[in-house]
């Protein structure tokens, strides 16, 4: 029987590394976003129910055959225009497939309960243990309309970030920051009720301390997954520093916002 797993996550947090990680992998299958109103599943949906998505919707995804090879012969194409290589998956060599999305997407389109309602479905949950950096990080994405590296193929899309400056309106940082740490929660809440071994956590920094803690955690995801390894690169390429200073143009008002305040953990 094929699993089925959902990568949980919010942007920034290197969701998009994992799906790359996942479909390397000869016997899985990751669809990405489905749920985002830009994504050509949702769009499709919509216009043919005239509803929006719905856990009708994802079950769908997870279970349709036809669904499969449809986004096979997309990717499929896609890498053909764009000279990669073409790596097409029959159903019958697949041992899971998943989709990835955001807990605010969930949120929108009342989806909470979908982990419970699915209580096999095997949960690969990405966060970012500093707040700050990962708003941070939204921002500058934000400027400079770049979500991934694969956007260009000739590194533009990397020098562009890597050269991007924001400003953060001391005024409004505490509030943002108190609603990323009642998210947190929030999911919390949610992955309380999962099966400890339907639950893989891992965090952005763990994840992306090192070279060798990216392939453990490959190593981990693969086994949760049950498949076995494989060596795998990322062809994702990290977009902008980490280095808070690097990347705020007014880093010392932000730095006296917050040094006297329970955020200031998140500076460093």
């Amino acid at each position: 029987m094929i699993k089925q797993h959902f990568i949980y996550t919010e942007a920034r947090s290197g969701s998009n590394f994992l799906v790359d990680i996942f479909n390397q992998h000869p016997h899985l299958v990751n669809y990405g976003e489905v749920l985002g109103d830009w994504t050509k599943p949702h769009k499709l949906y919509r216009a043919i129910t005239r509803k929006l998505p719905d856990m009708a919707y994802l079950n769908y995804i997870y279970t349709s055959r036809l669904f499969y090879y449809l986004s096979q012969f997309f990717y499929a194409y896609q890498n053909y225009k764009r000279r990669k290589p073409i790596q097409f998956k029959w159903y019958s060599q697949i041992s899971s497939v998943g989709v990835k999305d955001f807990h605010h997407t969930l949120l929108k389109y009342g989806l909470l309960d979908f982990f419970r309602a699915h209580p096999k479905l095997y949960i690969i949950y990405l966060y970012r243990q500093n707040l700050l950096k990962q708003h941070v990080s939204l921002e500058v994405m934000r400027a400079t309309r770049v979500v991934s590296s694969e956007m260009t193929q000739d590194g533009k899309a990397v020098a562009q970030t890597q050269s991007a400056r924001i400003r953060v309106d001391p005024s409004e940082i505490l509030a943002v920051l108190a609603n990323a740490e009642k998210e947190v929660l929030e999911r919390e809440k949610i992955l309380c009720r999962v099966d400890s071994d339907h639950l893989l956590r891992i965090s952005y920094e763990d994840l992306f301390a090192s070279p060798k803690s990216q392939e453990q955690f490959r190593y981990q995801a693969f086994n949760f997954l049950g498949v076995e390894p494989i060596a795998a690169t990322s062809r994702q390429r990290k977009l902008s520093s980490d280095n808070l200073q690097d990347l705020i143009e007014n880093y010392g008002e932000l730095y006296q916002a917050l040094i006297n305040t329970p955020f200031a953990k998140y500076l460093a």
